[in-house]
C-alpha cells in the first residue's frame, strides 16, 4: 500500500521536535469551528467529545481491575476457543467482542463497589484498550499456538492416522504440559519485541488501517463518548445503528445454515459458473465494512488478484492434472494442485514484504545519513490556527501526538527481542533434540521477513494469512532435515516458531491502531499485551490438559474433539521431507517469477507518477484473495461501491461518517460470532437450510 508520507526512520530514542499541548487542538476547535454547521472544514471533531476527561499517564492506565477482569475473560475466552478449535479445527475471532465484554465487566464493578460505599474511579477509554490488548494476548496464545494443528501433529495419535504412517521416535512428540509451558514462553514473546519499534512507521507514517483494530477504536469511542455535544450524540447514534444491523444480520442469516452447504454464504450473485470459480457474495457485513474504509487502490488490487488467479490461472493449473502432477494424491498435498496454490501466492507476497524492507532500510539510512529529522515527515500543528485544516484533521494531528508522547526504547526492545531469541535457541533443542540449533537460527532470519508480510495484510484487508506463511516454513525445515533426522517434528517446530512470531507481531500493531484512535499510550498497550501474552503461556496449555484428562481418545476420528486438523498439519509436514524433487512440475519455477513479480511491480508502482502509479496493483494485496478466495473481492467491492456513490453525493459527510457506519458492520458481525459459537458448543443447530442450486440439478 502506498504511504501517504515518506516513511520516518525507525523509531529513535527520543524525539528533537517538542510536542505540542495536548489541550490546543480543543482549544483551536471551539475557537474556530463551529459545532453543528456540517459543511467542510467545519465538521466537528470527535476528541471534542472526551474534552472534560483527562488523559492518563501511561503507568495510571495500567490498573489492577483491568488486569483482573482481563484475565478472568482471557481464560474464559480461551476455554471457548479451545473446545471450538479441538472440535471443528477453526474458532471465531475474539477481538470483536472482549472489548464490549471488558466495558460491562468493569462498569457492572464500578457499580458494585458504589453500592458498598467506595468511590471507584471512573473507567477510561483507555482502561478499556488495556482490557483489549491483554484479554487478546492470553486468546492470542490459543490461536496461534497449534494445539489444533501442527502441536497435536507432533502427536502419535495423528501419526497413526497419517499418510503416510511415520511412527518412529524421532517423528513423534506427545503434546505434554511441562514443555508446553517452556515452548510458548520461548516463542510466543519475541515477535512483540520486535515488531515494538516500528509502531511510527507503520501508524503514523504508512497509514496502514487494520481494520479490526480501526473498528475496536470506534467501538470504545463510541461506548465512552459523552453525550454532550450534537455530533458525540450523532457518533454514537450512527454506530449503533449499523452495529445493531449486522449483528441482527448475521443472526438471520445463521437461521438458514441448517445443514452442509446450507446458507446465503455462497449466493450465487454472478451465476452458477462465477460461484464455482470462487466469485460469490457471502452476505457478512464484516467485509463489507472493510471495503468502505479501504483505499481504493486496495479493493482494485483485490478485485484484479481474485479475478487473474480464478478466472485464469487456477483454472489452467487444474487441467493439467495427470500431467504436471499425478491424479493419485490428495488435493490438499504439497505433490498436487495445493503446491502451486499455496507457493505461488505466498513467494508473491514475501517478494512484495522483501522490496518494502529494503526500502525502508535504504530511507532510513538515507535519513541517517543526511542528519535529517526524523519527526519531520509528520509536520504538527499550528498552535494558534485551524486554517486549511479540518476537524479530522485536527484529531489526527491530537492522536499522533499522544501516539508519539510515550516513546518506546527501540534499543531496549531490539534487546529484549535478541535475548528472546537466545532463549529459544537454547531451549528448543532441549525440549526438541530433532531441531538444532541452527534451526532455530534460520528460523529467526525468516521471520521479520514473514512478520512484514503478515502485518501487511492484515493492516491492508484485516486477513490472517498465517496458514500460507507457515507452511513455507513447513518446507523448507522438513527437506532439510529428511525423514532419518525427524524432519516432521523439525518442521512442525518450524510451523510454531513463525506461525507464534509474526501472530503476536502483526496482532500487536492492531492493538497500536486501536490505541492510537482511543489516545490510549503505546506503552501501557505493549505492556498489557506482555502479560497476557505470558499469562496466555499457561493458561492454554493448562486447558488442553483438561481436554487430555476429560477425553483420553483425543485426536482420534471418534472422538468427540477429533482435531482434524492435527492429522492434516502432519501429512503437510510428511510431504515436506521430499523437498524441491516432490513438487510438482514448474512450481519452482513460478513461485521465483512471482517473487520477482511482487518486486517488479512495486518498482513500476513507485516510480510512475502519483497519478498513474495510484493504479499499479499492490502484489501483495493481489495474492490474499488467491488464499482466502474470491469472495473477499466481491465483499469489499460492494463497501467500495457504496462509499464511493456516498462521497458523490456528499463527501464531507462522507470523510466523516463512512469509517464509523463500516466499524459498526465489523463490530455487529464480530459480537454475533461470540452468539454463534456457543449455539455450536451446545448443538443448537439452524432451523432451516438454504441452498442455491442449478435447476437441473434441484429438478
Amino acid at each position: 500500500m502506498q504511504p501517504n508520507t515518506q516513511p520516518s526512520e525507525i523509531e529513535n530514542l527520543h524525539y528533537p521536535m517538542e510536542i505540542e499541548n495536548l489541550q490546543a487542538p480543543y482549544t483551536r476547535f471551539e475557537r474556530d469551528v463551529s459545532l453543528g454547521s456540517g459543511k467542510g472544514n467545519d465538521l466537528p471533531s470527535i476528541e471534542i467529545a472526551f474534552k472534560e476527561k483527562a488523559i492518563p499517564t501511561w503507568r495510571n492506565q495500567l490498573t489492577i481491575r483491568a488486569f483482573v477482569v482481563s484475565i478472568v475473560l482471557g481464560t474464559l475466552f480461551t476455554a471457548l476457543a479451545m473446545k471450538q478449535s479441538l472440535y471443528s479445527g477453526t474458532f471465531n475471532p475474539i477481538n470483536m467482542y472482549a472489548g464490549i465484554v471488558g466495558f460491562s465487566c468493569i462498569k457492572t464493578w464500578i457499580m458494585i463497589i458504589d453500592k458498598c460505599g467506595i468511590l471507584g474511579p471512573p473507567l477510561t477509554r483507555q482502561e478499556n484498550t488495556l482490557i483489549q490488548a491483554t484479554v487478546l494476548g492470553i486468546t492470542g496464545v490459543t490461536s496461534s499456538g497449534g494445539l489444533s494443528s501442527f502441536i497435536s501433529g507432533m502427536s502419535l495419535t495423528a501419526a497413526k492416522q497419517g499418510d503416510p504412517p511415520i511412527v518412529d521416535k524421532l517423528n513423534v512428540k506427545n503434546p505434554s504440559v511441562g514443555w508446553l509451558f517452556a515452548f510458548y514462553l520461548a516463542t510466543s514473546l519475541v515477535g512483540l519485541f520486535f515488531m515494538a519499534p516500528f509502531r511510527k512507521v507503520i501508524i503514523v507514517d504508512y497509514k496502514w488501517l487494520f481494520p479490526s483494530g480501526h473498528s475496536i477504536g470506534y467501538l470504545i469511542n463510541s461506548i465512552q463518548a459523552p453525550l454532550k455535544t450534537k455530533f458525540a450524540r450523532k457518533q454514537v447514534t450512527t454506530f449503533g445503528k449499523f452495529f445493531s444491523f449486522s449483528f441482527i444480520w448475521s443472526g438471520v442469516m445463521w437461521l438458514f445454515t441448517g445443514g452442509r452447504f446450507c446458507g446465503f454464504s455462497f449466493f450465487p450473485l454472478f451465476g452458477f459458473k462465477a460461484t464455482e470459480a470462487g466469485f460469490y457474495w457471502d452476505w457478512a457485513g464484516t467485509y463489507v465494512g472493510v471495503g468502505m474504509m479501504c483505499p481504493y487502490s486496495t479493493t482494485i488490487s483485490v478485485l484484479i488478484g481474485a479475478i487473474f488467479g480464478y478466472t485464469f490461472m487456477f483454472p489452467e493449473l487444474e487441467k493439467k492434472s495427470g500431467k504436471w502432477y499425478t491424479n493419485e494424491v490428495s488435493r490438499d498435498s504439497f505433490h498436487g494442485y495445493t503446491a502451486y496454490k499455496t507457493f505461488i501466492t505466498s513467494s508473491m507476497i514475501l517478494g512484495d514484504s522483501f522490496y518494502q524492507i529494503l526500502k525502508l532500510i535504504i530511507i532510513g539510512l538515507y535519513r541517517k545519513l543526511q542528519e535529517k529529522d526524523t519527526a519531520a515527515a509528520l509536520p504538527l500543528a499550528d498552535p494558534h490556527s485551524t486554517a486549511g485544516s479540518s476537524a479530522l484533521d485536527i484529531d489526527e494531528q491530537f492522536r499522533t501526538q499522544n501516539f508519539i508522547k510515550d516513546k518506546i526504547s527501540t534499543k531496549y526492545s531490539l534487546a529484549g527481542c535478541a535475548a528472546l531469541m537466545l532463549v529459544s535457541i537454547i531451549v528448543l533443542p532441549i525440549i526438541f533434540p530433532q531441531v538444532k540449533w541452527y534451526y532455530v537460527v534460520v528460523m529467526y532470519i525468516l521471520c521479520p521477513l514473514f512478520a512484514f508480510s503478515m502485518t501487511h495484510a492484515q493492516g491492508a484487508t484485516d486477513m490472517y494469512i498465517s496458514a500460507g506463511l507457515g507452511k513455507i516454513g513447513v518446507f523448507i525445515f522438513g527437506a532439510w532435515a529428511g525423514v532419518s533426522r525427524g524432519g516432521v517434528v523439525v518442521a512442525l517446530v518450524a510451523n510454531g516458531v513463525i506461525g507464534n512470531f509474526i501472530a503476536s507481531a502483526s496482532d500487536l500493531m492492531v492493538d497500536f491502531k486501536t490505541g492510537y484512535l482511543t489516545v490510549s499510550s503505546p506503552k501501557s498497550i505493549l505492556i498489557g499485551r506482555f502479560i497476557g501474552t505470558a499469562v496466555g503461556c499457561f493458561v492454554t496449555p493448562l486447558i488442553f490438559w483438561y481436554f487430555q484428562v476429560k477425553y483420553p481418545d483425543l485426536g482420534f476420528n471418534s472422538s468427540t474433539y477429533p482435531i482434524p486438523f492435527g492429522v492434516i498439519s502432519r501429512e503437510a509436514a510428511s510431504d515436506a521431507l521430499q523437498g524441491a524433487t516432490g513438487l510438482p512440475k514448474y512450481c519452482l519455477l513460478f513461485c521465483f517469477i512471482a517473487f520477482a513479480l511482487g518486486i517488479i511491480i512495486n518498482i513500476i508502482r513507485d516510480v510512475s507518477p502519483n497519478k498513474w502509479g495510484r493504479f499499479v496493483p499492490i502484489p501483495l494485496i493481489m495474492a490474499i484473495p488467491l488464499t482466502t478466495g474470491g469472495f473477499l473481492a466481491v465483499d469489499l467491492c460492494l463497501g467500495c461501491l457504496i462509499a464511493l456513490i456516498w462521497r458523490f453525493k456528499n463527501k464531507s459527510q462522507a470523510d466523516v461518517f463512512i469509517p464509523i457506519v463500516g466499524s459498526g458492520l465489523i463490530c455487529g458481525d464480530g459480537l454475533c460470532t461470540l452468539l454463534l459459537s456457543i449455539f455450536s458448543l451446545i448443538n443448537w443447530k439452524a432451523p432451516a437450510c438454504v441452498q442455491f442450486l442449478r435447476r437441473q440439478l434441484a429438478g
